[in-house]
């Protein structure tokens, strides 16, 4: 998988883009903990992305503390509005 591939999977398969959508529509929208997590979590990727890049690295890979990371923000959410 590239490491556009990849970085992508690895936010919409834990934010799907219409949950990222309403939350920029409106912050409040599956609450103000989802929203902070999804920020944090689009960062986490956003920073191992760069990181790989500037290794000349062509192909995803994470490590399994920031799988451990990215899905700890998912689940540290009140799950009431989940879809």
């Amino acid at each position: 998988m590239t490491l556009q591939q990849g970085a992508t999977h690895e936010i919409t398969s834990r934010w799907p883009e219409h949950k990222q959508r309403n939350v920029a529509l409106n912050p409040v929208t599956y609450g103000e903990q989802y929203a902070k997590n999804m920020l944090v979590g689009i960062e986490v990727v956003r920073g191992r992305y760069q990181e790989l890049k500037l290794s000349g690295v062509t192909e995803w890979s994470v490590d399994q503390a920031t799988t451990n990371l990215l899905n700890s923000l998912v689940e540290d959410v009140d799950g009431s509005f989940r879809i």
